[in-house]
């Protein structure tokens, strides 16, 4: 886990030092949830708050590297009444609320031609964005691969504004403290969800020796 992290980082910040003309930051505001057992397939269960930051390296004006960090909450409860759910060894009904920090890298592939300077004003991409990531949900550490799609707009100079949603696939099935890993039943299927989605902001970093602002 400290090699994935420092690997992340030690590329990200040669990327920063060598090419900041490329470069975003930003943040995000929105909200995080879980799907499982309890959820089996509502988008925005129990909504929770969530706030994050990102840093975005420009490849070209299709590709992009990202690097997120978000921090929010995911919650569940069991309603009988919605579906069944047999009653299993070491697996319970509780309500769970737990804090989420989710940090991963990622690419993102736009559909369309995509820049922040003044000619590229009123651009706008719709994209789709798949990494890999690691949660610290309370104390549990995860693994997980996220994936999902966005629209950004630039109205004018280095600015982006935009919404993004992803669905990270966990590689556990105790988020919500019921697990089928004691039955036969158990297929990768079964791991548990988060998903977070929001509006972001960033803005395009000059770096020293940039073009000149008058042409830029």
């Amino acid at each position: 886990m400290k090699f994935f992290l420092l690997g992340l980082a030690t590329i990200f910040s040669s990327l920063f030092t060598f090419s900041q003309e490329r470069n975003d930051i930003g943040l995000l505001a929105g909200t995080s949830y879980y799907m499982g057992d309890f959820n089996l397939g509502t988008q925005f269960y129990q909504p929770s708050p969530a706030l994050g930051v990102l840093f975005r390296h420009n490849l070209n004006k299709f590709y992009a590297l990202k690097l997120s960090g978000t921090h929010g909450y995911v919650k569940g409860s069991h309603n009988p009444s919605s579906h069944y759910l047999p009653l299993l060894p070491n697996s319970n009904f509780s309500d769970f609320s737990k804090q989420l920090i989710d940090i991963n890298g990622a690419v993102e592939i736009g559909f369309r031609s995509f820049g922040t300077r003044p000619a590229d004003a009123h651009s706008i991409s719709p994209y789709v964005t798949i990494g890999i990531g690691v949660a610290f949900i309370d104390r549990d550490i995860l693994v997980n691969i996220p994936f999902g799609i966005g629209l950004k707009y630039t109205p004018f100079n280095r600015w982006t504004f935009g919404a993004e949603w992803r669905l990270h696939k966990t590689f556990t099935d105790d988020i919500d403290h019921y697990s089928t890993h004691t039955t036969q039943r158990f297929r990768i299927h079964n791991f548990d969800w988060v998903g977070i989605g929001g509006l972001f902001v960033s803005y395009r970093l000059v770096s020293k020796g940039a073009i000149c602002p008058a042409y830029d």
